[in-house]
């Protein structure tokens, strides 16, 4: 009684506890929210065992052994081939301290000056839009200095990618020529009720130029328990949870941008702020965007290339 007389007498009860009161006037919401719960499937047994064996223990174990001054430990030779293959194999690598500490300071500092010039986060789908519930604002190191060293280092772990002669690597990034301007997002946790971005795919159909998503976590004293918010990655069949990792502060997450990896930001319920770069085929990014059509505001999913903006394609976060 005391939970209807707070959300009214018609609201959807999820398993995890959420109440949705927007499902009623939403028939899409509805029918997505069932359709999850109903199909999707948690992380079985030896999905998490492989994981563990093969990727963060031993990666784990790297980061904890000593690294030279400016050397970041995920540099270390050892350290390549166990995150080089669980981009081979698994799609995707969670690489944590990926940068200084002071350099998160001075990232997350500029994040907070930018809040006031951030828009409602947008696709070029009305029911993805209706599926997310952040705020955007795009930036490069040129308008933000203090994006310098978070390009820096992706810039040395991409190219660290690119001499790994995995085909699995070769065939997804060989086309890298650029890389896209930085989508700062924040999703306003409590705030909000919908603060997460339903389940989809970068590059779905191929066409859009991204090949490769990187995000990077600004989230101190981060709780899943608590703060919910973890980017959950999929099996390609989309039903099927590979893995939820917590947005938690100098934590890199990367995974190639097509259909092998189906991702989605689950709820939070604290303010949640992630910065993503996409490496692209720039010849195929200009073309996607000299055939789509003008969406109003910054709806651009990867805002070009470190030369230019382009606001037409549609926002993703992570």
């Amino acid at each position: 009684l005391a939970l209807s007389a707070k959300l009214g007498s018609l609201f959807l009860a999820l398993p995890d506890g959420t109440a949705l009161t927007e499902a009623v006037n939403e028939r899409w919401m509805l029918g997505y929210e069932l359709e999850y719960w109903r199909s999707v499937k948690p992380a079985d047994a030896e999905t998490k065992d492989r994981l563990q064996r093969t990727v963060w223990e031993p990666l784990n174990f790297f980061r904890a052994q000593p690294s030279q001054p400016n050397e970041p430990w995920w540099t270390k030779p050892d350290a390549i081939k166990v995150w080089g293959g669980a981009m081979a194999v698994e799609n995707f690598v969670v690489l944590d301290d990926f940068m200084p500490k002071e350099a998160v300071s001075a990232l997350f500092a500029a994040t907070e000056r930018m809040k006031g010039s951030m828009d409602r986060g947008k696709t070029d789908s009305e029911v993805s839009t209706k599926g997310r519930g952040d705020a955007i604002v795009w930036a490069n190191p040129q308008s933000v200095p203090e994006m310098g060293p978070l390009a820096e280092h992706l810039n040395v772990f991409v190219s660290c990618l690119l001499e790994i002669q995995h085909p699995a690597i070769v065939s997804h990034l060989e086309g890298v020529s650029a890389l896209s301007d930085a989508q700062i997002a924040i999703f306003p946790g409590e705030v909000s009720p919908d603060s997460r971005y339903i389940r989809h795919v970068d590059n779905e159909d191929g066409l859009n130029g991204r090949l490769l998503t990187c995000t990077f976590y600004l989230n101190e004293g981060w709780d899943v328990a608590r703060d919910g918010g973890e980017i959950r990655l999929f099996e390609p069949d989309q039903t099927t949870v590979k893995a939820d990792v917590a947005p938690v502060s100098n934590r890199l997450v990367a995974f190639f941008s097509d259909s092998t990896v189906p991702h989605e930001v689950r709820r939070c319920r604290r303010e949640r702020r992630a910065i993503t770069i996409w490496y692209l085929d720039q010849e195929k990014h200009l073309a996607y965007h000299a055939d789509a059509p003008q969406l109003d505001d910054d709806d651009d999913d990867d805002e070009d290339d470190d030369d230019d903006d382009d606001d037409d394609d549609d926002d993703d976060d992570d």
